[in-house]
């Protein structure tokens, strides 16, 4: 079924090979033409230089809308930008975005096809075949953009389980830099030995801490050099 809804929560896609400020003027007019309106449209102009969120049926919206919330959640990070950006770049993940909302587009293209071809009734024994035969085809293509959409969806949780990591650790060294002043404050007191010892474990807490954000990168590293594209030849 086509989806029929409003497009202006998903953000259209330009050219990633497009210069920035055309890229943003194209970003600006898609969505000063989309504002109110509702889809899916066949798109007619600017078909390799964006993709309007208006030429995607609601299925594929969501994908596109997935795939976008993971990118934004990868790029935004400060362990990406600290750690992984040499990984896989933004543009990679901005290719990526691009190839997928292309397939969305024609994936939704097809289905409107389908729909004006065939209005509905009772279908005989060949045109039935063509229709399973098609549909078939549109299937295992949104399977493979979806399986896209997951990947990103990977990286995205595992930079996101990484940035969480940072912070652990930070906040751990942070609040290990006052264990002197605790241990004084005992030693002051006349605290008992268990007492200090507990205090003082705070450094092995966080030295645990960094382990496991190092363990933490290291996956997220995996998942994001799993998505970058191949060096051309």
């Amino acid at each position: 079924m086509v989806g029929d809804a409003g497009a202006s929560s998903v953000e259209p896609v330009v050219n990633p090979g497009l210069g920035d400020a055309r890229r943003r003027r194209l970003i600006r007019m898609t969505k000063e033409q989309i504002a109110g309106r509702a889809g899916p449209l066949r798109q007619v102009r600017q078909r390799d230089r964006v993709v309007s969120p208006l030429a995607l049926e609601l299925e594929c919206r969501k994908l596109l809308q997935r795939a976008q919330r993971a990118i934004a959640t990868i790029v935004t990070s400060r362990v990406y930008a600290g750690d992984l950006r040499g990984a896989v770049e933004e543009p990679v993940l901005r290719q990526h975005e691009w190839d997928i909302a292309v397939a969305l587009r024609e994936i939704t293209e097809l289905l409107l096809d389908l729909v004006s071809s065939y209005g509905g009734g009772n279908a005989g024994p060949m045109t039935a075949a063509v229709l399973v035969s098609q549909n078939r085809a549109i299937s295992i293509a949104r399977d493979a953009t979806t399986a896209r959409v997951l990947a990103l969806e990977l990286l995205a949780a595992q930079v996101a389980a990484a940035e969480a990591a940072r912070r652990d650790w930070e906040t751990s060294h942070r609040m290990a830099a006052n264990n002197d002043r605790y241990l004084d404050l005992l030693a002051r007191t006349a605290a008992d030995q268990r007492a200090t010892a507990e205090i003082t474990g705070l450094a092995e807490q966080a030295a645990e801490a960094a382990q496991a954000f190092r363990e933490t990168l290291q996956r997220a590293t995996l998942a994001a050099e799993a998505l970058a594209l191949p060096e051309s030849r």
